[in-house]
């Protein structure tokens, strides 16, 4: 029985931390808009698919750290640290200023910088990297830390003011190396296509993280990364069914945050434009639209997962992330 346990654990790809990242998200989302019992829902759901993670880490050590061996892997093993930030926003509002959260919290963002560290220490440092190595999962090892300034209201504020201008830094950096790559180098393997769809995360990541900090906002900064993320999802959303048609992969995953980061970015730029009643209107039908494709994306991703989990051994090795 318990080397069935640790068989199905292995089972579980590092990539599904993409998945509860984007539900945990979501279901924050969803209670700060009114929603508390679907929200809850979700961030439970989540939070129940870390624990598989943390046991799959605790009992499966080996075989998880092995699977940092692969560069695609390891640019997106940053999600489980994003989660547990995530989740950390979650636990608050149940245990209310409770210590441990905090801890939980600031263990996340060390382990997420030791992450980038291993990353380029593994990755990009000892190897010639061309275009073609270069994918938008390094959003996610990079820009990724754009979820410290979003969570860190509740725990250190300060700290997000400053990684917040590191996160816009490197978006900068490698948007334009990243659009290059796509453009120019179209050739990727099918398992990383789902990852297009990250290119629509960091720019949202970057303005919800930017308006979370509080206090005065410069709004030439909140217009540009307003304009350029929504412009991306648009041409991310537009290519969407057709990016979907690839075979299930753990990859799949990448559908989720990007869509609830961009409309959670909305949500939270709502405000800034109150008073001008034409522009306040487009922003309440993006977000509503964004907010719905949002839930129908991550409730299918989920249900995807659930049933690559569970199906047959014999079927696996077809959707295996390689």
């Amino acid at each position: 029985m318990v080397e069935s346990a640790k068989k199905f654990l292995r089972k579980v790809p590092i990539p599904i931390c993409g998945l509860i990242l984007g539900i945990v998200s979501l279901g924050n989302l969803l209670y700060s808009l009114g929603y508390a019992t679907i929200g809850t829902i979700y961030c439970v759901l989540g939070s129940l698919l870390m624990i598989l993670v943390i046991l799959k880490i605790i009992f499966t050590m080996k075989h998880a750290l092995s699977t940092l061996d692969d560069p695609i892997i390891a640019s997106v093993s940053p999600t489980f640290t994003m989660a547990l930030m995530v989740i950390c926003v979650f636990l608050d509002r149940i245990f209310t200023n409770a210590a441990w959260i905090n801890v939980l919290w600031i263990g996340a963002v060390i382990l997420h910088f030791i992450l980038m560290i291993y990353f380029v220490a593994v990755h990009i440092f000892p190897t010639k990297i061309e275009l073609e190595h270069i994918y938008p999962s390094w959003f996610i090892t990079f820009v990724g830390i754009g979820v410290i300034p979003n969570t860190s209201q509740l725990f250190i504020n300060e700290l997000g003011k400053i990684v917040f201008w590191v996160a816009l830094f490197f978006y900068l950096l490698l948007l334009p190396i990243l659009i290059k790559r796509i453009t120019k180098s179209k050739e990727m393997p099918e398992s990383t296509i789902p990852l297009l769809t990250i290119m629509t995360a960091p720019g949202s990541l970057c303005l919800a993280g930017y308006i979370s900090m509080g206090g005065h906002l410069y709004m030439p900064l909140v217009v540009f990364l307003l304009i350029l993320s929504q412009c991306i999802y648009g041409i991310v959303v537009v290519n969407l069914y057709k990016i979907m048609q690839v075979t299930f992969y753990p990859s799949y995953a990448a559908f989720t945050f990007p869509l609830v980061i961009s409309a959670t970015a909305l949500v939270k730029v709502k405000p800034l434009f109150a008073e001008k009643v034409g522009l306040t209107s487009l922003l309440n039908i993006l977000s509503t639209f964004e907010l719905l494709l949002a839930v129908a994306i991550v409730s299918y991703v989920f249900i995807r997962y659930c049933i690559f989990l569970f199906q047959r051994e014999n079927n696996t090795k077809k959707v295996e992330l390689n």
